[in-house]
């Protein structure tokens, strides 16, 4: 009992202190070279000798990885070989520009440091930034460019809660979280005045359960009129994560969708479950029947999950009714993702309505409350 108040402890005053945030940048395609350069100001370079470097605007410097070290160049031809590259700014308003030329990864425009360094296969390139300056990108990446203040504000909650929550997740690798979807896609300094501006007015907003601890902020892009428990999509079970009828996301285009399967491709799937054709009629659905949000099903003693039938023939949400027609199958479907948390389109359609981000995520997270991350703390890990 005493571990478990000291860690509670421990874990509230990282929560209330920390503001700063190490993001792994090109997370995805894990490059071996990159190129940096100042967007404005200038930057000290510290490569482990005596003789620190200082670029200005407009320079550049090229990183590649070499075994277990770093080689540097520029383009006024000073060159060296490090373990670790810290790029540090002169001044608070000063931005660069990253580029990995021979990955197919977007530029970004970031600002706060940067460290660079050998991993295993690839550049180590982390950037350590504020998390309220790394929030509305964020922001943009995963709500989209379009919708009213509310919407951002609820989304920005959200994102915040999701990033505070998962800040541990890369520990052992050494940064706090990556530019992925795996944690939260991060595309850089953004100028969006609405999303800016949604942020900043929340700032430092999280949302908590009745207990104080930061909840699974999970959200989707539609939830087709009924979101989806966590208990049944990914076993967890919480209680603000539940299925809830939604009213507000039927105006969308993703609301309601139709796929044509061939039955060919479908045996094919089910052989490799175990259940042969002619067993699988627990799966189709009488004619004009609503799609049903049905997270297992049992045939011929297979169990087969409708998460594993979404992912392999690319179906927007794993709510759906499947029938036979003619030569193929038709899965009629509602709803874009797992369907569990937040509906994006429900969300966007409640701020137009004129409804506040607190009622929103309200809705979407019953029984939690918006609070101050320093009155929050993060789940004890086991």
């Amino acid at each position: 009992m005493i571990r478990a108040v000291i860690s509670i402890l421990i874990l509230m005053t990282a929560l209330s202190a920390r503001a700063e945030v190490t993001i792994r940048i090109f997370a995805h395609t894990r490059p071996v070279t990159v190129v940096f350069t100042p967007r404005n100001g200038e930057y000290r370079i510290d490569h482990g000798k005596h003789d620190v470097l200082t670029i200005g605007t407009g320079e550049t410097v090229v990183v590649t990885r070499q075994d277990e070290k770093v080689i540097f160049r520029t383009l006024s031809g000073v060159s060296g070989v490090a373990d670790t590259l810290i790029f540090t700014p002169l001044a608070a308003e000063a931005l660069f520009v990253m580029r990995a030329p021979a990955r197919d990864e977007a530029v970004k425009i970031l600002n706060g440091s940067l460290m660079i360094s050998s991993y295993p296969g690839s550049l180590l390139v982390l950037n350590v930034t504020e998390l309220e300056d790394y929030l509305p990108g964020v922001v943009r990446a995963e709500a989209g460019r379009a919708g009213p203040p509310e919407y951002f504000r609820a989304q920005a909650v959200v994102a915040r809660t999701y990033a505070y929550r998962t800040m541990d997740r890369h520990e052992l690798d050494g940064f706090d979280l990556c530019d992925d979807t795996h944690c939260q896609v991060y595309p850089g300094i953004i100028s969006d005045s609405v999303i800016i501006n949604a942020c900043r007015s929340t700032a430092g907003k999280v949302i908590t359960d009745r207990q104080g601890v930061l909840i699974e902020a999970a959200f989707h892009g539609n939830c087709g009129g009924m979101t989806a428990s966590s208990a049944d999509v990914w076993v967890s079970k919480h209680p603000y994560l539940v299925s809830i009828t939604d009213p507000w996301c039927g105006y969308s285009a993703s609301s309601v969708w139709v796929k044509r399967v061939s039955f060919t491709g479908w045996y094919d799937f089910l052989k490799s479950r175990g259940v042969m054709p002619g067993q699988e009629e627990a799966f189709y659905s009488p004619a004009g029947s609503k799609p049903v949000r049905i997270m297992n099903r049992t045939v011929s003693g297979k169990n087969i999950n409708s998460e594993e039938v979404r992912v392999q023939f690319g179906l927007r949400s794993a709510f759906f009714t499947m029938r036979p027609e003619g030569d193929s199958l038709t899965i009629s479907g509602r709803g874009y993702g797992h369907g569990v948390g937040l509906c994006q389109d429900g969300a966007r359609a409640m701020a137009e309505k004129n409804m506040s981000y607190e009622k929103i995520t309200g809705f979407y997270y019953p029984g939690t409350v918006i609070t101050d991350v320093k009155n929050a703390r993060r789940p004890l890990r086991p």
